[in-house]
C-alpha cells in the first residue's frame, strides 16, 4: 500500500507540464477523488502521512479535516511553473490534499492534487491538471485502505 503515494507523486511531477489545462479559481474546481468509509479511515491517514517523508516534503494540517502533503518539485518543473504562471521567485509546491468529513454515520474522504505557484502579489495560485492515470492511482489508494469509491 505504501508504494501507491510515491508512484502518484512521480506521475504528478513527471507529467505536469504536458497536462496543465486549467487554473483553479475555487475549491470546487479541483480534481477530486472521493471514497466513503464506514469508520475513521486510520489506515489511509497513516499511509498518507508516512508516504510524505522524502527530503523537502512537509505534512501540513490545514484545518481539522484537511491535511496536505507539500512536495518540492524537481527544478525543471519548478522553472516551468514559475515561467508559465508568472510566479514570484519562490519555489512552487506540489500538493496532495486529503479532506475528511463526517457523513451519514461514516466518513467521506476527498483526495485532490494541484500545484501552488506564489504570484508576485504574494498570493498563491493553484494550478491543476486532470489526468486519468493520477485519478486511478488515487482511487486505488482509497479502496486499498478500505474506502468505497464515490466519484461522479
Amino acid at each position: 500500500m505504501r508504494p501507491i503515494l510515491p508512484i502518484l507523486l512521480v506521475a504528478l511531477t513527471a507529467c505536469a507540464p504536458q497536462y496543465v489545462a486549467t487554473v483553479a479559481t475555487s475549491e470546487q474546481d479541483l480534481p477530486v477523488r472521493r471514497a466513503a468509509f464506514a469508520t475513521q479511515p486510520e489506515q489511509l491517514d497513516s499511509a498518507f502521512r508516512s508516504s510524505c517523508d522524502s527530503p523537502g516534503d512537509e505534512v501540513r494540517q490545514v484545518s481539522g479535516g484537511i491535511v496536505q502533503c507539500r512536495i518540492l518539485p524537481p527544478p525543471d518543473l519548478a522553472a516551468y511553473l514559475l515561467l508559465q504562471f508568472d510566479g514570484a521567485l519562490e519555489t512552487p509546491i506540489l500538493v496532495i490534499q486529503k479532506q475528511t468529513d463526517r457523513e451519514d454515520g461514516g466518513f467521506v474522504v476527498e483526495l485532490s492534487y494541484f500545484a501552488e505557484v506564489v504570484q508576485k502579489s504574494g498570493k498563491p495560485r493553484r494550478i491543476y491538471f486532470k489526468q486519468r492515470a493520477l485519478d486511478g492511482l488515487m482511487d486505488e489508494l482509497l479502496t486499498a485502505t478500505g474506502g468505497v469509491a464515490r466519484n461522479a
